[in-house]
């Protein structure tokens, strides 16, 4: 089944917060309690940022791992993707690190790159996922092995498959070769205390790409900036989505995630009547956007270990 059909999540940083992670898996029934996959044909996308901050880390990578490898069964699909803070763990940078023998967890992660297992991109053919989003400038850089337009045709799917798939070769032979820096993919702004006018797709900053004249050109949903409340952010028409909604409780603990469909849109309330994101279409895609964050029921002291939707979950249909 093309990627396209299948129902996805889309889940933001995690940064080392397993229960949190958890809380939406089993909201978006991809997990029981057991951790088991059950989320069937289902396209799970986690766009990084699994480890540092929150003190679980490993078990987050663990947790993630386990379910790529479980997925293929039922003829679903797990999407890793590597975000600014794994980069740093593969450059040796351990300046965020709260969890013992970094060099290790790099080795395992460079060995997911290295098997596909994780990528600097995805695609599903109708909009192209990174850590943190992909400028023009970027997309230039690479634009000779993907085409001469600047643009990339919402009608042309493999135009966008062609350029993640670009993305990732660039991400792999940078890592055989020992340079993490050089390519503008790994470019850091000077928003996130870097030296570069514009962010690479592992550093870019929300408030830089929403302006950006020519980064709506191409459909996007990625993470890295938390927008700290429990909605993302979004621009141009929905064309720029920044799912990241502080998962952790470093962050706030907003359990947000994404769910597209392909038949129906439906904007999905929990516990949350304040919470407002209509339901829009995009090209012959629906998006579905679903709240799980308990908060009254977690002050109440209930663990939320059914996988089912919950009673009080609000479904309004368009």
């Amino acid at each position: 089944m093309p990627s396209i059909e299948k129902r996805r999540i889309v889940i933001g940083d995690v940064h080392g917060d397993r229960a949190g992670l958890r809380e939406i898996l089993l909201h978006a029934r991809l997990i029981n309690d057991r951790d088991s996959w059950t989320g069937g044909r289902s396209l799970l996308i986690q766009v990084s940022d699994v480890i540092d901050r929150g003190p679980y880390s490993r078990e987050c990578v663990a947790l993630l791992r386990s379910l790529q490898s479980q997925a293929p069964e039922a003829g679903g699909q797990v999407v890793r993707l590597s975000g600014n803070h794994e980069l740093m763990l593969l450059q040796g940078n351990y300046d965020y690190v709260n969890f013992s023998d970094p060099a290790s967890l790099a080795q395992e992660i460079r060995d997911d790159v290295l098997a596909g297992k994780i990528t600097a991109s995805f695609s599903d053919g109708s909009r192209l996922y990174t850590h943190a989003g992909l400028r023009s400038a970027v997309r230039i850089a690479v634009h000779d092995q993907v085409g001469a337009k600047t643009a990339v045709s919402r009608s042309k799917r493999g135009g966008l498959k062609k350029l993640s798939d670009r993305l990732n070769s660039v991400f792999i032979s940078s890592l055989k070769a020992g340079d993490l820096n050089s390519h503008p993919i790994f470019h850091v702004d000077h928003v996130r205390g870097g030296g570069h006018d514009i962010g690479g797709i592992f550093w870019g900053d929300y408030s830089l790409i929403a302006a950006s004249e020519r980064a709506y050109d191409i459909p996007q949903i990625f993470g890295h900036t938390p927008t700290r409340k429990r909605s993302v952010n979004h621009c141009r028409g929905l064309k720029l989505i920044d799912i990241d909604t502080g998962i952790s409780e470093v962050y706030g603990g907003s359990r947000v995630y994404l769910e597209i469909g392909p038949g129906s849109a439906a904007a999905c309330l929990c516990n949350a009547s304040h919470f407002e994101i209509p339901a829009k279409r995009i090209g012959e895609l629906h998006l579905s956007w679903r709240l799980a964050s308990y908060v009254e029921k977690r002050r109440a002291g209930n663990n939320h270990s059914d996988a089912s939707r919950p009673r009080d979950c609000h479904v309004q249909s368009v």
